[in-house]
Formats: structure tokens, sequence, C-alpha cells
């Protein structure tokens, strides 16, 4: 049950900082950002009329990929300590 909750909060952190990353990366591409206007519309009959922003994803599918990650990081914190404490406990 510990290397249970362990691996959970191990997770859970792996998660938030992949989500922070995230976060940090668009805030700074966001911040230093500097359209080309002059060779942006060489052509006017390129344009489009309408603007798409990004996607979006159903709930259950966001909470469907947030239980697969979660499970990943627990799985990957398993198979690390299992590794080490295998690797420790062998005798020269």
């Amino acid at each position: 049950m510990k290397c249970f909750l362990h691996s959970l909060a191990f997770s859970i952190a792996l998660n938030i900082l992949f989500f922070l990353f995230n976060v940090g990366k668009g805030f700074l591409n966001t911040y230093f950002y500097q359209p080309q206007m002059m060779d942006a519309y060489k052509e006017i009959n390129n344009l489009k009329s309408e603007i798409t922003f990004g996607y979006t994803a159903s709930l259950g599918t966001s909470i469907l990929i947030l239980f697969f990650q979660l499970v990943a990081g627990m799985l990957i914190y398993y198979l690390v300590k299992r590794t080490f404490l295998i690797i420790k406990n062998r005798t020269p």
C-alpha cells in the first residue's frame, strides 16, 4: 500500500510538472512572439474568412487521457523502484 501511495504521489507530481512546463512554454512563446507582417500576406487570395483556435476535446476524452497518464507514471515509478531494489539486493 505504501508503494502504491508513493507511486500515485509521484505520478501526480509528474503530471503537474508536465502541465506547468506546457503553460510556461506557451507563455514564453506568446511573450517573445514577433509577427512578420510584410511577408505574411503576399497574396490576398489565400486569406481565410474563419479563424480556428486550437481544438476542443470532450470531458470523457480528457479524463481518459489523464487517467492513462497517471497509470503510466505509477507504472514507471514502480518499475524503477523495483529495478533499483533488485540491483541493491544483489550480492557481489
